[in-house]
This record gives C-alpha cells, sequence and structure tokens, in this order.
C-alpha cells in the first residue's frame, strides 16, 4: 500500500476492503468521514485511515459459455 496525502494505492493485482464492513472498493482510495454503514446513518460520523482498509487479491470471475 502506498499513501499520498488522503489517498491510498494497492499494490498492482490488489484492491481494498473496508474492515470494519466488508465493504470492497478498488485499488485507491480517497480518505475521508464515513457518515452511513450498511446505509444506515451513524450517530458519529468515523474518519477513515488507512488501518480502516486491508488489500486483498483481485477475484476475478468468469464463466464458460458452450455452444
Amino acid at each position: 500500500m502506498k499513501q499520498t496525502d488522503n489517498i491510498i494505492k494497492a499494490e498492482p493485482g490488489k484492491c481494498f476492503r473496508r474492515k470494519i464492513d466488508g465493504v470492497v472498493f478498488g485499488d485507491e482510495v480517497y480518505l475521508g468521514t464515513t457518515y452511513y454503514l450498511d446505509g444506515i446513518r451513524l450517530e458519529k460520523p468515523i474518519q477513515e485511515n488507512p488501518d480502516d482498509f486491508e488489500e486483498i487479491e483481485i477475484e476475478v470471475q468468469t464463466e464458460e459459455i458452450h455452444k
């Protein structure tokens, strides 16, 4: 993981998952303030930091089509 200001960038072939709720993001996250989790408004917003996210392997799912 590489951090520049409020942006974290994952290593090639990886993306981010937020630890608190398991939401998967892309390979770049702009850290800020979270007001909702799972569609529910938080009483007190959370200020995100890099430790709130984990890098995971990007999973590519394919489906074979038989003709």
